[in-house]
């Protein structure tokens, strides 16, 4: 039974998500939603059949939630996302990044698990870059004490956070 504040809060952030996100919710253990996004750039000439270049990007998030985050559950969040996500992407010509977003809401936090997070780093590149890459960033909120930790790819998420909270404290 998840905390009714945690619930609020996870509500909120996906709302916040699903203006540019296909949101899907998960029955898993602690995966409560994942969420995709795509968007596609390209240049031509007069017509689309002269196509000068086209560039995808991806985004791939997974939203965790519980009570309590040890560091075995962390681990499992952490390494479920990135199985997943690195079965999303589909390097190819066309594609220039992919980012997996690993989202963590939970009541409290080990004191090992803010150190991992903040020094977790995934990046890939897919074929010498020539068809493209992917970072995996990670962040996560501890509700009891509203702390907020994420590694260094993940800092813009760790913001979003930090805007959902102060939005759902008003």
């Amino acid at each position: 039974m998840m905390d009714p504040e945690i619930g609020v809060i996870v509500d909120r952030l996906l709302r916040s998500y699903s203006t540019y996100y296909d949101i899907e919710t998960c029955d898993g253990q602690d995966l409560v939603a994942r969420a995709c996004f795509h968007s596609r750039g390209e240049k031509y000439i007069l017509t689309r059949s002269v196509n000068l270049w086209s560039v995808e990007d991806n985004e791939y998030v997974f939203f965790y939630a519980g009570d309590h985050l040890d560091p075995e559950g962390l681990e499992r969040a952490i390494r479920m996302s990135s199985d997943m996500g690195l079965n999303m992407i589909e390097p190819g010509p066309e594609h220039r990044s992919s980012m997996i977003t690993t989202i963590l809401i939970f009541g409290t936090m080990d004191g090992n698990c803010k150190r991992t997070i903040k020094s977790y780093r995934e990046h890939r590149n897919f074929g010498f870059m020539l068809r493209g890459w992917m970072d995996h960033r990670v962040a996560a909120l501890e509700t009891s004490t509203s702390a907020i930790v994420s590694n260094r790819a993940g800092r813009n998420v760790a913001r979003n956070l930090d805007n959902v909270i102060k939005a759902s404290s008003r």
